[in-house]
């Protein structure tokens, strides 16, 4: 992939992009924003440009470039979350191979995805090398949450910022990428404006039925007596709670627009969320707590159903802990 190829994001990057051909970049480099906006994409293509051999980085056709690209370049090191973090031992790992000599170039290139997956000592661990690394090394980060990070560490790192580049442009983008511009409407409002989710939604042949589901589950309450039925379907989607609660959190999104005045982004689904009793921001509440609940260790079964007997409850006197719209 080249530069021209991002959309959005001005004359920043290709700065940015002038300073790495020329060699002249800081040591550490964190990459950060939301899921699906390139983050990782345009790390990756300056980490190439670095070790290219061409004139013209990255050139994606030299020996170097094609064996990065491949995943064998014997001077790139990649660290990512093999389960549910990175701990110490892969940090001291990473940083005793970074004490070697280069084996190809001149320098070393750091990757660590999902950064903010670091365990506390790993980041103590990380600092020393950032505060004085051995050689030359050049270090990319990159997270969607770079408030898990310790603030020693993001103050070393020169941060490059994303964000989606929203649904109109988005739409053009996946236009210029073959895609029908109907889907691409489409594709574009489910994913907020993000090609890289939407290039994801789009490659899987099962995130539209699961769509459906959630959505069927979430009108199918009535009240609470309906609770248990409704939230059956989803209760066995074990180990797919995230993407259930992110679908969940874009319908609470949508309705919260509807129920404002606008118009959803999809004409099939005006009626629906036209017509729904769900209070759109009650929903999105709910999908906040029901992930504080699983980080809580909470089983899914019962943060779903807590959630949806709130969204059914009036409470007390009238008041209610979550809306619902009669």
């Amino acid at each position: 992939m080249k530069l021209s190829e991002f959309a959005g994001y001005g004359d920043k990057m290709e700065q940015l992009m002038r300073s790495v051909q020329a060699g002249r970049i800081v040591h550490a480099l964190l990459f950060v924003g939301p899921h699906g906006s390139g983050k990782r994409t345009m790390a990756r293509l300056f980490a190439q440009a670095m070790v290219c051999a061409a004139p013209m980085k990255p050139c994606g056709e030299c020996p170097a470039c094609k064996r990065f690209l491949a995943g064998s370049h014997p001077d790139v090191k990649v660290v990512r979350p093999e389960k549910k973090s990175i701990g110490v031992e892969e940090i001291r790992a990473l940083i005793d191979a970074l004490s070697l000599r280069p084996y190809e170039g001149d320098k070393h290139i750091a990757m660590i995805e999902q950064a903010d997956k670091m365990t506390p000592n790993a980041q103590n661990a990380l600092l020393k090398t950032l505060e004085s690394p051995p050689g030359e090394v050049r270090f990319f980060l990159i997270t969607d949450a770079p408030g898990a990070l310790l603030e020693t560490i993001i103050s070393r790192c020169q941060t490059v910022r994303f964000g989606d580049i929203g649904v109109e442009l988005c739409a053009k983008v996946l236009e210029r990428r073959g895609i029908e511009p109907r889907r691409a409407a489409l594709l574009a409002g489910l994913s907020q404006g993000s090609v890289g989710r939407a290039l994801e939604i789009d490659a899987d042949g099962e995130w539209m039925a699961l769509r459906e589901r959630v959505i069927a589950s979430l009108e199918a309450l009535k009240g609470p007596a309906s609770v248990a039925a409704a939230a059956v379907p989803l209760e066995e989607d074990k180990g797919g709670e995230a993407g259930i609660l992110d679908i969940m959190e874009l319908w609470a999104r949508d309705l919260m627009a509807v129920q404002s005045g606008a118009m959803p982004y999809e004409a099939s689904d005006a009626q629906r969320l036209g017509s729904s009793r769900i209070d759109g921001q009650a929903l999105l509440r709910g999908v906040l707590q029901a992930r504080q609940q699983l980080g809580s260790n909470v089983s899914w079964p019962n943060a779903l159903e807590n959630m949806y007997f709130q969204l059914t409850d009036t409470g007390n006197n009238g008041r209610t802990k979550l809306s619902w719209q009669r």
